[in-house]
């Protein structure tokens, strides 16, 4: 048997990540925005998913004000 020192290619069974690589660029962005965010702003003022889902809320309790309001003013 003659051996040429390569190895076999991978079979078309095995599977590749091809997103392995973007998903860590990606991270590593994310991680470098919020890192300069947070010096920039400043730790107390770097919006969390905690501060969004609140003012999600006010947003929505607002808007219902406004519609309750605007539903009496038209019933006169």
């Amino acid at each position: 048997m003659i051996t040429t020192g390569r190895e076999a290619m991978p079979s078309a069974s095995s599977s590749v990540d091809l997103s392995a690589g973007p998903r860590a660029v990606v991270g590593t962005a994310a991680e470098i925005i919020f890192k300069v965010g947070r010096t920039v702003l400043g730790a107390d003022r770097v919006p969390t998913a905690k501060s969004n889902a609140w003012a999600a809320v006010c947003a929505d309790q607002e808007r219902a004000r406004i519609r309750e309001e605007n539903a009496r003013i038209s019933s006169r």
